[in-house]
This record gives C-alpha cells, structure tokens and sequence, in this order.
C-alpha cells in the first residue's frame, strides 16, 4: 500500500473520529500527527515546528492582548455600551457579525477573531447572555468579512490571486466582493431570521480562565488606558503592515509583550489564557495537510474531480464539482492547503476543458473559506472551539444550512460573475 493510500485512509479514520468524538478532538488531532510519524510520512522535525507555526503565535499573542482589556475592566465597559445599542441577545448577535465582518475587511480575519474572544466572554460575564452563540455569530461574521477584500483572508485571497495572474487574469483589492458580498448579506439575512435560533449554547469553557470567575474586573485608570492604547497600536499595526514592515505574528507578539511588561497581565493570569485545546487541534492537523500534498493523495482527489468532469462542458456541474472537493477537503485539512492544492489542479482543469481558469480558481477559493462545519478548516474556527466549550459536530449543526445556501449561490453567481 503507497503512502498516498495509507494518507487517504488516515484522513478519513480522523474525520470518522472527529465526527463521533469518541475520544476528545484535540486528542485525536495529535493522535493523527503522530500517526503519520509513526508511518514513515511526516517528519517528526516538522510536526514538532507546527508549535511556532506563525498562526499559533497570532492566536496566542492577541488572546493575551484581548487579555488585558478583560482584566481592566474595559470589557465590562463595551459590554454595558453595547447593550445600550443591542438590548437583546438577537440584536448582539448581529451587532458582533457586523463587527466581525467590517474589521476582518480591514484587517486579517485571524487576528480579529482573537481580538473579540475577551470582549464576548465578556459580555456574557456582565450581561448574561450566552458567549458561545456569541462567539460562533462572531465567528460566521470574520469569516464573510474575509471575502470582502484581498486583505481579509488574507494567505487564502493571495494564492488565489498569484494563479490568477499566472494565468494572465487580474484579481483587484475589491474583486472578491463581487461574491463576497452577496454571501455576507444573505448570511446576515440567515443569522437574523434562523441562524440565531440554532446557534449552539454551550457552557463556556473552564479553560477560560479568568474569563470565567464572573467578578466584575476594575484595574487602576492607567491600565485602563495602556491596555486600549496597545490593542489600538496592534490594529492599526496590522490595518497598516505593509508600512511598519513587519509581519502580523509579530505585530501581535508585541502587543503580548507590551501586556507583560507593563505588569497589566501576571504570571499565571498570561498562562492561564492560553488554550491548549486549540493550540493542539491547530498544530495536530498541520502535518495531514502537508501529507495530503507530499504523498500525491490529493492529485488522486483532484483526478477524480478531472474524471468526474470528463468532457462536460456544464459551467454550473463544472462550478459544483470543484467547489464540493474544495470545501469537503477544507473541513478537515486548512483552507491555505486545500487552496494551495486545488488552485493548479482548477487551472489544469480550465485548459483540458477550454474554459475560464479565472473562474474556477475564484471558486475554489470561495470553497476554502467556507469552513462552517469543522473546527479544523481554518484558524478562526479553530479559535473558538476550546473558548466556546463547543463539541466538533455543533459547527454543522448550526452552520450546515448556510453553507448549502452559500453553495448554491457560489454555483449560480460564480459563473455569471466570473464567466466559464
């Protein structure tokens, strides 16, 4: 049996896992690792160097900086303003979806998912209402805000556009709005008329920390105002990177470090945040993605897509097909390997077939960040999983409907935006 086999059997034991939970997720995440070590197909070097992978010092580093306004109390106080603006649980549901989708336009949807973690969990300490239906609206709404400029999902949106231009097509800082948006305001529509019913309610979880005491925090005014002033100097650090020239694991390093040395987080208060549930489900997926690649197991999907198309000349079965594989293939692997797997393999596809390359790249790449069902698809869903004390199957409990509708637009719109 080659090793691209023995990987195709791994992903779907690890899927098989996932789905019933019979052992704890994070668990079975590294169970998966080090299965593949064991096999002779991932390097123990590089299973090991997923730890400082530089999503994994994003997550850590703005968790600590969100930290810190949680501990001075300034949560407490955007909580108590925001229920000024949204006086129920459904109007704060789409208050941190739209917050979700504008800053993760602007920033980078990573990072924006870290930052609103401390606010919701604190919310829910001041107000009551329930953080995990928080965090998954705040989740759903990054994830929109990613598809509305280049900068958003930012790895996933620039391989799409590096094939794109490759091929001799242009792909602006906007272009992905055409899609993108339509996708954000159906999802809203979704979320305000449906999704808030089915959002999961979960009890947060105790790795939480300090998030979770309930005490109402009040820190001298000084820390008050530092802890605002250094989570401002990381947005705008990132908003504006290309400027400060250094990269966003940096940015937020900083903002972590600047937390710790003006003593507004201590000791225990900075370990105690961090959430080794995540960071071992992020880290354990890592090398089946890479394994997917290296073993040759996704050309063998992708020549199955290749064989399923045939001669087909259907812009919408086209469209579906590649948009299925990609997204199936997301949900359990990252949307940065899937994308960087598929992109090629859709740019083959266009040429055997005579159509658009353009098009189906952009369909892939919408697939990639459609990452709804599964903790493991991207680094945002990974995030909350452990703060949210969600279990693997809630994700597509609450989201399998508006992934369904958003693949039924992408098939429909994707052609007639993009045409094949």
């Amino acid at each position: 049996m080659n090793q691209a086999t023995i990987t195709l059997i791994i992903l779907v034991i690890t899927a098989i896992v996932f789905i019933t939970e019979v052992i704890p997720v994070p668990l079975t995440a590294m169970l998966c690792a080090a299965a593949l070590v064991l096999l002779g197909i991932a390097d123990p070097a590089e299973v090991i160097a997923g730890f400082g992978n530089s999503t994994v010092i994003i997550l850590i580093s703005m968790i600590i900086v969100g930290g810190a306004l949680f501990e001075t109390g300034i949560t407490d106080k955007i909580a108590r303003s925001a229920v000024k603006v949204a006086k129920t649980e459904r109007q704060m549901i789409m208050v941190l979806f739209a917050i979700g989708a504008v800053l993760s336009a602007l920033l980078n949807n990573t990072g924006t998912m870290a930052m609103m973690i401390p606010i919701i969990l604190g919310i829910e300490v001041a107000i009551g209402y329930s953080a995990s239906k928080l965090m998954m609206a705040g989740f759903l709404g990054v994830m929109c805000g990613g598809r509305l400029t280049l900068v958003g999902d930012a790895t996933v949106n620039m391989i799409a556009k590096a094939a794109i231009e490759d091929v001799g097509g242009t792909f602006g800082f906007l272009d992905i709005a055409k899609i993108g948006l339509p996708l954000t305001i159906v999802t809203a529509l979704w979320l305000y008329f449906i999704g808030y019913k089915i959002l999961p309610v979960r009890k947060v979880s105790d790795e939480a920390s300090i998030f979770s005491d309930g005490a109402s925090k009040q820190a001298p005014m000084w820390q008050q105002v530092m802890s605002v002033v250094i989570i401002t100097a990381v947005f705008f650090g990132m908003a504006f990177q290309s400027h400060v020239g250094l990269p966003l694991y940096m940015i937020a390093m900083l903002g972590a470090i600047a937390v710790c040395g003006f003593r507004i987080l201590k000791g225990k208060q900075v370990y105690g945040l961090v959430d080794l549930k995540t960071v071992f489900l992020y880290v354990g997926m890592l090398p089946l993605g890479t394994a997917l690649k290296t073993t040759g197991a996704a050309q063998m999907i992708a020549n199955g897509v290749s064989f399923m198309v045939g001669g087909s000349g259907n812009v919408y079965l086209i469209t579906a097909l590649v948009f299925i594989v990609t997204c199936f293939m997301t949900q359990f692997t990252s949307n940065v390997v899937t994308l960087n797997l598929i992109a090629p393999i859709a740019v083959a596809i266009a040429a055997t077939l005579g159509v658009s390359p353009v098009a189906l790249v952009v369909t892939a790449c919408i697939a990639a960040t459609l990452g709804y069902v599964s903790p493991v698809a991207c680094p945002p869903a990974t995030i909350i999983y452990g703060n949210g004390g969600f279990k693997f199957n809630d994700y597509a409990k609450s989201n399998w409907m508006i992934l369904l509708i958003s693949f039924v637009m992408c098939v429909v719109l994707l052609p007639m935006i993009w045409p094949l």
